[in-house]
């Protein structure tokens, strides 16, 4: 009987041993399956793949060299401070729109506006006290006016820098992403963009034409607030065109690596020639397409804004943003030229490496 109990309960002892071994293996593959993959993960595929199909080390792929930052919020500041209109709030201004404005601007929650919105605020104030100027309820007050008018007017420059420099929404579209997307969408993509290319147009615009409602411009900086489609896209771009560089500059001599540099063409150049048209033109070609078609679309957007914008630095991280996707496609036309001359020296047909 004793021995009975000894058997069992070892044998209860090897079997949670078992369900534990289990439960590991589950966690690991549910780990790895879980892992977000992302649009420049079949280039990680391809190198791999290659290294297997040639007996050789991976390439080395990293995400080097980081593209430069977006300037910060202190450097793009601009220096001094705005003159003060307080005495604006002396005058009697309630027959005025610009009397209303100036009362929310000194509530608790016009002091919480900034950025673009506090911007917003500042060149209606600037319309409206041009407007009251005219007013004939204005005749004893207007040269008080006509001096609120003028130096309203030339703290403009001023007061749109400091916008800019500071607006949460913006700096957000314009920093490169963490990570790169998970998948392309044409219709995030499109959604993302047209509130950018709003915000941009206004910012472009003279000062005295009309502004965009305050509640469309509210509206495009939360669609660009809340969503991560564009930094991620700036990071996509990037790191497909340096994972690109790095595998082309690894990789050996092809024609000779593949056997094909002499008789016959060898079982390992059909492989890599498999292999080649599976992870790249059926798993990569497809994405380097679409990111740079997004980004031809997004490239007059950012030299726009480029334009608008009074920094220096702003201008050149803006300017060397919009070459990214242009740089993308002439890497991606160097990858594949080694490609179709291993072809070519392997006698490979034109359907069989159409590219």
């Amino acid at each position: 009987m004793r021995g009975s109990v000894l058997r069992i309960g070892k044998s209860y002892q090897r079997l949670r041993a078992f369900q534990a071994g289990l439960l590991i293996v589950a966690g690991l593959v549910v780990g790895a399956c879980s892992r977000p993959q992302t649009v420049v993960d079949s280039v990680h595929t391809l190198n791999q793949r290659i290294a297997n199909t040639l007996s050789s080390e991976a390439a080395q792929l990293s995400y080097q060299p980081r593209p430069a930052p977006m300037p910060t919020i202190r450097s793009l500041k601009p220096v001094g401070e705005p003159a003060a209109m307080n005495f604006l709030t002396s005058l009697r201004l309630g027959h005025c729109e610009a009397g209303q404005l100036i009362a929310q601007r000194n509530s608790s929650l016009g002091r919480l506006e900034d950025g673009l919105m506090r911007y917003h605020d500042d060149v209606q104030l600037l319309s409206a006290l041009r407007t009251c100027a005219q007013h004939p309820q204005s005749e004893t007050i207007k040269a008080e006016l006509q001096r609120a008018i003028a130096d309203k007017h030339a703290q403009l420059s001023f007061d749109k820098a400091h916008a800019i420099a500071t607006d949460k929404a913006l700096r957000h579209a314009l920093s490169i992403g963490a990570k790169s997307l998970v998948t392309l969408d044409d219709n995030v993509f499109n959604h993302q963009l047209n509130a950018l290319l709003q915000l941009v147009e206004w910012l472009a615009q003279a000062p005295q034409q009309p502004a965009p409602a305050e509640t469309s411009l509210a509206r495009w900086r939360q669609q660009l607030a809340q969503a991560d489609y564009l930094p991620r896209l700036l990071r996509s771009t990037i790191e497909m065109r340096l994972l690109l560089t790095q595998l082309q500059q690894q990789l050996p001599p092809l024609t000779a690596a593949a056997g094909c540099d002499g008789k016959g063409v060898p079982e390992r150049a059909k492989v890599l020639q498999r292999v080649f048209m599976r992870f790249f033109i059926d798993a990569t070609q497809s994405k380097l397409a679409q990111l740079t078609t997004q980004y031809q679309q997004l490239q007059p957007v950012l030299l726009t804004l480029a334009e608008a914008v009074p920094q220096p630095a702003l201008q050149d991280y803006l300017r060397e943003l919009s070459r990214q996707g242009e740089k993308l496609n002439q890497t991606s036309k160097a990858f594949v030229q080694p490609w179709q001359q291993l072809f070519m020296d392997c006698g490979f047909t034109s359907g069989q490496n159409s590219f």
